[in-house]
């Protein structure tokens, strides 16, 4: 069986895994009672998984230069 790789979708794949791993780190620590304002939490959680697969995204780029 042949792989033929395909940029756009490595990317991607890449950038949806590291987002997860960033949700399921501040999952796994959850604590309801420690969370005073839920807006705020969710916008950092957010803002985390967007950083995570930035990071993905351009590591997998740089790496190609």
């Amino acid at each position: 069986m042949r792989y033929e790789f395909k940029q756009r979708d490595e990317l991607v794949w890449a950038a949806l895994v590291a987002a997860v791993v960033a949700v399921l780190q501040v999952v796994a620590a959850f604590d309801p009672a420690k969370i005073s304002d839920w807006r705020l939490w969710a916008a950092s959680l957010g803002a985390g998984a967007l950083r995570a697969a930035a990071g993905a995204l351009l590591a997998r780029l740089a790496a190609r230069l």
